[in-house]
């Protein structure tokens, strides 16, 4: 593995990073003064054509809608859900180090991961943000057939593939 692979993967994921930190613009309303001004609309880029600056940013997922919440505590366990449900995941991570966790399903057909891991910076009680501290990287999958699948997760660096992970944890799941 050569160092500039890993330094292009590291800024790869420090773009990715601030690039979700960005504001975007809202969808236009009238100015609430009733001088019947609007607010600046966006453009759409033709169909096709991919601009940057009119990106849509999907929601994050929040905790709320998960019907079962896990944590490290539930490895080794079996969880049942229903078909539909969803499950949320949620380890601790310190992106800092490179290290981050991978997901994998022995049947991807019954459980479904919903998007990217969430990653949540950890709080802080002063106005100063705890630098190199970890935080929580929240995965969400759907249950999606009938069936039995194994979830296992492994905190590991990317790009060290002879590695063997930090941590693994392992949830065995049945979809009823």
């Amino acid at each position: 593995m050569s160092i500039k692979f890993i330094f292009t993967s590291m800024a790869l994921v420090v773009m990715i990073f601030l690039a979700g930190c960005g504001a975007k613009t809202a969808t236009p309303t009238q100015n609430d003064q009733g001088s019947g001004a609007t607010q600046p609309t966006q453009s759409t880029p033709p169909a096709g054509e991919y601009n940057a600056d009119n990106e849509i940013m999907l929601p994050i997922i929040s905790g709320n809608v998960a019907n079962v919440t896990l944590d490290a505590m539930a490895d080794g366990t079996t969880q049942q859900l229903k078909k539909g449900e969803v499950l949320a995941v949620s380890l601790e991570s310190n992106p800092s180090t490179g290290y981050a966790w991978y997901a994998t399903l022995s049947d991807p057909t019954v459980l479904v991961q919903m998007g990217e891991p969430q990653y949540q910076e950890p709080s802080s009680s002063s106005s100063n943000p705890v630098v190199g501290a970890a935080g929580t990287q929240t995965f969400f999958f759907q249950a999606a057939e009938t069936g039995s699948t194994t979830l296992t997760l492994e905190y590991k660096r990317g790009w060290e593939d002879a590695v063997a992970p930090e941590k693994t944890v392992t949830i065995y799941t049945e979809v009823k």
